[in-house]
């Protein structure tokens, strides 16, 4: 396998990534954490940068709209979790003729909110946040925990979010799982663990908690071949473990682990033919990691270095039969770069 690294553009402090397409291309949109940070769209195949905006800065995530040449955004969450005013963006964009256009809009407020995603459940869309607490009086008050928002979702209309959890402290990592039958459940790690979160048919909101101790990112898979996703975890909050768990008969029993360094990167699935792993720290050697897994009962990993000294704090997979991207908000270095991944 063949590795090669495109820088596409410098952005100070940046934090969230994705890739988008719009009008049958790939782009990809990198925002920065920054107070009156930019959020530029960059086409994969030109490196064509443009510009969306020029503040209010504070991103946290890019999540695109599918069918809506749209993307939603977290504005407003500024280093150090100073995140009050934190609030929930959806932005239309296209690209013609040389020309970005955009227009922009708040859907709701949602203090502290630190993740955001889409949930499918009865033929209806619900956006899900995840607020990192309730309230501060200083950076490091972690008195007052934080809760998951839910409310439906209808493209250029006002979200109006319902709390459908309480308890949670320092979420930082959301998946969602889309199931065999259909149905989509959604994982949120924080202090207290993993929350389940589901919307049965016709139904109230359903969540668990899953004691896993203290966790940040969160991501699941078939990592030991049975059939069955197992729960992989980035242990503490950007702790220094990657951890694999399996549901047992009465506990989740850990089936892999790896270290990590201020852990903020984690992500898996297959391409190539194989399951693959990666892993980012934003501590110590600041690497970005991907590691091929052989699925068993305790996987094993085969680790390839793609970066060193860039601290990645998000990245974004596009997959094809025979090349890979890899797009990372290298945050260690203010750097949007891409990693391509080809077969020999």
């Amino acid at each position: 396998m063949k590795v090669n690294k495109v820088h596409l553009a410098d952005l100070e402090l940046v934090y969230a990534v994705t890739a988008m397409e719009l009008e049958g291309d790939i782009y990809c949109l990198a925002a920065s954490e920054k107070r009156d940070g930019a959020c530029l769209c960059i086409h994969l195949e030109t490196g064509k940068s443009y510009t969306v905006w020029d503040g209010p800065g504070g991103v946290m995530t890019l999540l695109p709209l599918e069918g809506e040449n749209a993307f939603l955004s977290i504005d407003e969450f500024y280093p150090v979790f100073d995140s009050a005013a934190a609030a929930v963006f959806r932005t239309e964009i296209s690209v013609s003729d040389g020309e970005v256009s955009v227009k922009k809009e708040k859907l709701c407020d949602l203090p502290f909110v630190h993740r955001i995603g889409l949930l499918e459940a009865d033929g209806q869309k619900y956006l899900v946040g995840a607020s990192l607490c309730s309230g501060k009086d200083y950076v490091d008050d972690w008195s007052r925990p934080g809760g998951i928002y839910a409310g439906e979702y209808h493209p250029g209309s006002p979200v109006a979010m319902k709390n459908i959890y309480m308890g949670l402290t320092k979420n930082h990592g959301m998946f969602l799982q889309k199931n065999h039958d259909g149905s989509q459940t959604m994982f949120i790690g924080a202090s207290e663990g993993v929350l389940r979160v589901e919307k049965p048919e016709a139904g109230e909101w359903k969540t668990e908690l899953i004691p896993l101790g203290e966790t940040s990112d969160v991501w699941t898979e078939d990592f030991d071949g049975d059939g069955k996703a197992e729960i992989a975890t980035i242990q503490g909050f950007h702790g220094e473990h990657i951890r694999i768990f399996k549901e047992g008969k009465e506990k989740q029993d850990i089936i892999g682990e790896l270290p990590i360094h201020f852990g903020h990167v984690l992500w898996a699935g297959r391409f190539f033919g194989a399951l693959w792993m990666i892993g980012g720290s934003r501590g110590e050697d600041k690497a970005l990691v991907l590691y091929k897994v052989k699925e068993g009962t305790h996987p094993e990993f085969e680790k390839t270095v793609l970066d060193e000294g860039t601290g990645a704090t998000q990245i974004s997979v596009v997959t094809e039969p025979d090349r890979v991207r890899i797009l990372a908000s290298n945050h260690g270095k203010g750097s949007v770069d891409m990693y391509v991944l080809e077969r020999e």
